[in-house]
């Protein structure tokens, strides 16, 4: 398969991404770049609500429910719109038409050379990921192919009423499974597209917003910012590969755009393109669409606007001091120090978060020296030193003193990097009441440090480009224009690093789709048996066997569903049981009862390794190679497909339940 063949597929899932969310901006009054950059994040909204009340009113969620919710959000924001028009808060801001153009110039290279990296790392457009989440992801997709159930608060459970019910941030699955509606596609193409668009378009048009906001109608930052945007290996690059965290890799490519409705709201903006009352709604929505794909993006922008919020709170205190008001300042200070407190108290102690917080699965590996390295450095997670990019970075941080709007990016980037150095070097329980409510995980973290890592890296630019005209650096280069300089500068920036260090980017990326045969959950040998068990296996029938062998991959690949859908199951004790006994099928009734009772009929034996049928409790299914009562259907290699007839008796199909 071509990445030309699912091009298709892509313009798809750009219009999902964009077609909700550019009529709602465009009625609240965007324009220009900050329309398209909050395109992404109003969609997301609008797509993750929409499956929710989906879910509650018992629609099936499809394409038509989806594309039914885009005029819903439409006539609400018009409607906005109509209520606020006599009061100016949605008025619409245009700018010039250079600075789009410079934008879309500038973000031409960054488009095409991350699509590069993603092609180069994924390889084809049906590979497929496998590493230890992925197989929720796919038979989340999977599920709600089958059920039509896409809901936050009950995907989770993947349709298994046994597992205890929860919040699930679902927006990623929602997008990805409209597309799967859509087009057709495969669920591993879909995934793969749908990841490659955020990556390559989302986050790029994002970070172009913050450095709207940042630098104003500046065409040299514009020009250069989306270069700068897919340069640093650690977000988008890393989410896309590690875990895999795709909700996380839609959340934080909408931060850029929150983090700039934040400064608007906090004042810190030259020459605002939002208007700080849109700005209010369109932060309001941006915590919506966080929440939908992942909560701890929320808590991200939370630490981002901790030092603008401040800032701005304590400059109101001096303003009404000067006014003769000092005792209402000194209240709205200690107001805005309780609320922060008391926000971080309550996410310490409240049994909401205590899952997410006490998660011990990360370990520190390293040296607080060495972390501290790695966050000057961009080489989170021991990776290569970037030099360059790192040295613009450093040279965009001497801007501060000049820029207070800076100062608080490179307060946000500092305690990124002490997050990211607090969970990759020390990880202790007292460091998870700071690091927790990202599961204290390094790659997580330091998703968070390009956020302010491209506007300090435009900030450097701009500033050797300012010393480059004024004569101090190259005297022939006073005749150049400023843009010109910016994107020379950008240019050697990325001929001298291969590429904006290719190599590293694509190697994040590469991780989750192995090629060695080792490495692989389901090797490719057994995707080419799948498709013959779907001919054997009923359509109603679910099929049992250890998710860590590959086969808990055949629902989301042959549309068949498994009993253990993923590699970290709640397993009720009646699963348990069934986990550990099924090869007693003949002698103990129990295993025949639980077998009707989830209407199992086959057993699929995935990748012959003895340290994967030695995984606990999977050792009933293990067995079923030497037992009785298991009628062998279908082979590959290793790979067997049995069907139970130990239970004839008590035929599973007669006594079916709906699960």
């Amino acid at each position: 398969m071509s990445w030309f063949s699912v091009v298709p597929v892509a313009l798809v899932a750009v219009g999902w991404l964009w077609g909700p969310g550019l009529p709602v901006g465009c009625l609240l009054g965007l324009r220009g770049i900050a329309a398209f950059a909050m395109a992404p994040v109003i969609s997301v909204a609008v797509i993750a609500a929409a499956a929710v009340v989906a879910g509650s009113a018992g629609v099936a969620w499809s394409a038509p429910v989806g594309l039914a919710a885009v005029p819903v959000a439409v006539g609400l924001a018009g409607l906005l719109a109509f209520l606020l028009r006599h009061r100016g808060l949605l008025s619409a801001r245009t700018d010039p038409r250079q600075i789009a153009l410079a934008a879309v110039a500038g973000s031409l290279p960054a488009f095409a050379l991350a699509a590069i990296a993603v092609v180069r790392a994924v390889g084809t457009p049906d590979g497929v990921s496998q590493v230890f989440d992925t197989p929720f992801h796919y038979n989340a997709l999977a599920h709600i192919a089958d059920s039509g159930d896409a809901s936050s608060l009950t995907l989770y459970a993947l349709g298994d009423p046994e597992t205890p019910g929860g919040f699930y941030p679902a927006a990623w699955h929602d997008l990805t499974s409209l597309v799967v509606m859509s087009t057709g596609a495969s669920i591993p193409v879909a995934a793969n597209v749908v990841c490659a668009v955020i990556t390559v378009v989302v986050w790029p048009v994002g970070c172009l917003l913050l450095v709207r906001q940042l630098f104003g109608r500046d065409v040299a930052a514009l020009a250069v910012a989306g270069v700068l945007s897919i340069a640093f290996p650690a977000f988008p690059w890393d989410l896309f590969g590690w875990g895999v965290l795709w909700p996380n890799l839609l959340g934080m490519a909408l931060a850029p755009a929150g983090f700039a409705a934040v400064l608007t709201v906090t004042g810190w903006v030259k020459d605002d393109c939002l208007g700080r009352g849109r700005a209010w709604l369109l932060l309001a929505i941006t915590l919506v669409a966080a929440g939908f794909a992942h909560p701890n993006v929320v808590f991200s922008l939370i630490v981002l606007s901790l030092f603008p919020a401040g800032a701005a709170v304590f400059a109101r205190a001096r303003a009404l001091r000067a006014d003769g008001r000092a005792r209402r300042g000194v209240v709205e200070c200690a107001a805005f120090v309780a609320v922060v407190f008391g926000g971080w108290l309550w996410a310490a102690t409240t049994p909401v978060l205590a899952d997410v917080r006490n998660w011990n699965a990360w370990k520190s590996f390293e040296t607080p020296a060495a972390a501290v390295g790695e966050v000057l450095l961009n080489a989170t997670n021991l990776r290569e030193a970037l030099w360059l990019l790192s040295a613009l970075v450093i040279v965009g941080t001497a801007t501060a003193r000049r820029t207070p709007a800076i100062r608080w990016v490179l307060a946000g980037h500092l305690v990124s990097g002490l997050l990211y150095v607090l969970a990759a070097a020390l990880n202790r329980a007292d460091t998870d009441l700071l690091t927790g409510y990202w599961y204290s995980d390094s790659h997580r973290l330091a998703a968070m440090l390009p956020i302010t890592g491209v506007p300090l890296a435009v900030a450097g630019v701009l500033f050797l480009s300012g010393k480059l005209l004024s004569g101090k650096l190259l005297s022939r280069a006073r005749r150049l224009p400023r843009p010109a300089a910016a994107v020379g500068l950008t240019a050697v920036l990325v001929v001298a690093t291969a590429g904006l260090y290719s190599t590293d980017r694509e190697a994040r990326v590469a991780v989750t789709y192995p090629k060695a045969r080792e490495h692989q959950l389901v090797t490719d040998e057994m995707r080419e048996f799948y498709p013959r068990i779907a001919e054997r296996v009923p359509e109603d029938s679910v099929v049992l066997g250890n998710p860590f062998d590959g086969s808990v991959y055949l629902w989301a690949l042959a549309d068949r569903e498994v009993l253990y859908s993923h590699l970290l199951k709640p397993k009720s004790a009646e699963q348990e049981y069934l986990a550990r006994h099924l090869d007693e099928a003949a002698t103990d009734p129990r295993v025949c009862a639980a077998l009707a009772r989830y209407r199992a009929e086959y057993v699929l034996i995935g990748r012959d390794d003895p340290a994967i049928t030695a995984v606990e409790p999977y050792g009933g299914i293990a067995g079923v190679l030497g037992a009785r009562g298991f009628e062998l259907v279908d082979r590959a290699g290793s790979t067997r497909l049995y069907r139970i007839t130990a239970c004839t008796s008590a035929s599973p199909v007669a006594h079916r339940a709906t699960r």
